[in-house]
């Protein structure tokens, strides 16, 4: 059986030449590639304890958090979604309670 790979976000550097590419198929891979949590929290609009549950726990996302962070990093709003899809497919949500 053919292995399916994982969804990635393809991001580019900003203000770097030639244009330095990244295809990370993880929340946080991305999230480290694409600047400090301080800058990335100011733009995303969310606390840094959020920003840090998030990087760690994608499927606790929201929809609208998931566009946000879209259009911030400007990637793709349907790459963005497919990888945070795939990571909340392979781990399944903590029960309220069980941290």
């Amino acid at each position: 059986m053919a292995k399916i790979s994982s969804p990635t976000v393809t991001f580019t550097e900003p203000l770097t030449s030639p244009p330095r590419m990244h295809h990370p198929d993880t929340l946080a891979g991305l999230l480290e590639v694409a600047g400090t949590r301080k800058r990335i929290v100011a733009a995303w609009g969310v606390s840094a304890r959020t920003y840090d549950t998030r990087k760690h726990s994608p499927a606790t996302c929201t929809i609208a958090e998931v566009q946000q962070l879209a259009r911030v990093l400007q990637v793709s709003e349907d790459e963005l979604f497919a990888v945070v899809r795939s990571q909340a497919a392979a781990s399944p949500l903590i029960a309220e309670g069980e941290e």
